[in-house]
């Protein structure tokens, strides 16, 4: 019966941890619904396409610090802080390379979705659908 507090404490310590890294290795999706980006998954976001001043490729990230966000060494999702210029960025990062890059008036992000074959098909479809 001593063990007992012992192990609901290691309990009460790990849930939330494994609770967190399921999250971060959660799969992000993206789509376009109704003329907006929707994004969904750890770090989620929607963006009206119209709203999107410039569609780029990136094939790895600015130097990032600082974390709003959760970072994993190949995983990185939230809020962060480019080094180059200290602007805030969103970054959705799997574990895969090849970045979309999206700029609009005051927001900046970087994602990329589980492969790069579905990075490229988005970054495509973006580029068609804004037009």
């Amino acid at each position: 019966m001593k063990k007992f507090p012992k192990i609901l404490l290691l309990l009460l310590v790990l849930a939330p941890s494994v609770f967190f890294l399921s999250r971060a290795f959660a799969a992000t999706t993206a789509q376009i619904i109704d003329q907006k980006l929707v994004v969904t998954g750890p770090g989620s976001f929607e963006l009206p396409l119209d709203e999107i001043e410039e569609i780029g490729q990136v094939q790895q990230l600015p130097e990032l610090s600082g974390t709003g966000g959760l970072s994993l060494g190949l995983i990185k999702k939230g809020n962060f802080i480019r080094a180059s210029d200290q602007a805030a960025v969103r970054v959705i990062k799997n574990r895969d390379t090849d970045f979309v890059h999206l700029v609009t008036k005051g927001k900046e992000v970087y994602f990329n979705l589980k492969s790069r074959k579905e990075t490229e098909e988005l970054y495509k479809a973006l580029l068609e659908n804004r037009k």
